[in-house]
C-alpha cells in the first residue's frame, strides 16, 4: 500500500515535472518565437522600409534622370532641327537669292537687247526723217549735148559766178522745150545769130580743147557741172536766200532790152 502511493506520487510529480517542464518550454518557444517574429518581423518592416526608402529614391532618382535625359535629348533634337530647319532655310533663301539674281540679270539682258533694238529702230526712223529723200533724175542727154553745152557755156559765162553758168545753160535747154526754138541742144546752139561764140569761132577752140582732154581748169569743171545739171531739168536758182524760177527765160545778154533779171553781167528775160 506504502508502496503503491510511493509509486502515485512518484508518477504524479513525474508528470507534473513533465508538465512544468512542457510548459516552461512552450512558454520559452512561444517567448522566443514572438521574439523571432517581432525580430524578423522588424526586420522584414526595417528591410521592407529600406527597400522601398531605396525604391523610391532610385524611383526619384531614375524619374529625374529620365526627366533631364529626356529634356536633353529633346533639347538637343530641337537644336538637331532648328540647324537644320536653319540650314535648309538659309539653302532655301541662297537658292531664291541667286534664283532672283539671275532673273534679274535675264531682265536686265532683256531690257538691255530690247533697249539696242529700240535704238536701232529710232534711230533707223531718225535717219529716215533727217535724211532728205534723193530723186535720181534720169540722165536725158548724150555726151555729145554735154561736150557742145560745156563749151557754150565756158564761152558765154567763163567769168561768171557757178549761178551765172547755170542760168546760161538753163536758157539754152527753156528754148530747146520752146516750140519756137529747135527740139535739139545742137540745133539751139547752132541757130543762125543766137550765140556770138558760135560765129566768132571761140566756141570752136572750146570745143577742140574739150576734145583733148584739156578742159580741166576750175571755171571749165564749174562750166561742165553746170551743164550736167540744166541738161538734167534744174530750173531755179537760188539767189540771196530766194529760190528764182528760169524757166520762162529765152534770152540772155549784157546789154538786152526789157530784162526782168539780172544775174552776175548778164540780164534775162
Amino acid at each position: 500500500m506504502r508502496f503503491k502511493k510511493l509509486l502515485m506520487s512518484m508518477l504524479v510529480g513525474a508528470v507534473i515535472s513533465s508538465s512544468s517542464i512542457h510548459a516552461y518550454a512552450a512558454e520559452n518557444v512561444n517567448i522566443v518565437t514572438q521574439e523571432n517574429v517581432i525580430t524578423e518581423s522588424n526586420l522584414v518592416s526595417s528591410d521592407t522600409a529600406t527597400n522601398n526608402d531605396t525604391t523610391n529614391v532610385g524611383e526619384v532618382v531614375t524619374e529625374t534622370v529620365s526627366t533631364d535625359t529626356i529634356e536633353s535629348v529633346s533639347k538637343d533634337e530641337t537644336a538637331v532641327t532648328n540647324e537644320a530647319d536653319a540650314k535648309d532655310e538659309t539653302k532655301g533663301t541662297e537658292e531664291s537669292t541667286v534664283k532672283e539674281e539671275s532673273d534679274k540679270k535675264e531682265a536686265e539682258a532683256k531690257k538691255e537687247t530690247e533697249a539696242k533694238k529700240e535704238t536701232k529702230v529710232q534711230k533707223k526712223t531718225e535717219v529716215k526723217k533727217t535724211t532728205p529723200k534723193v530723186v535720181t533724175k534720169k540722165v536725158n542727154y548724150s555726151k555729145a549735148d554735154l561736150r557742145l553745152l560745156s563749151a557754150l557755156i565756158y564761152c558765154e559765162a567763163n567769168g561768171e559766178s557757178y549761178k551765172g553758168k547755170l542760168a546760161v545753160g538753163i536758157v539754152v535747154m527753156n528754148r530747146k522745150r520752146s516750140s519756137a526754138f529747135p527740139d535739139t541742144v545742137k540745133g539751139v546752139i547752132y541757130q543762125k545769130y543766137q550765140f556770138g561764140p558760135v560765129n566768132n569761132g571761140s566756141l570752136k577752140r572750146a570745143l577742140a580743147e574739150y576734145d583733148k582732154g584739156r578742159f580741166t581748169s576750175a571755171s571749165e569743171k564749174e562750166c561742165i557741172k553746170a551743164a550736167k545739171e540744166a541738161l538734167s531739168g534744174t530750173k531755179t536758182i537760188t539767189i540771196n536766200g530766194t529760190k528764182k524760177n528760169f524757166s520762162k527765160f529765152l534770152f540772155f545778154s549784157g546789154r538786152l532790152r526789157g530784162y526782168t533779171l539780172k544775174l552776175g553781167n548778164h540780164q534775162f528775160k
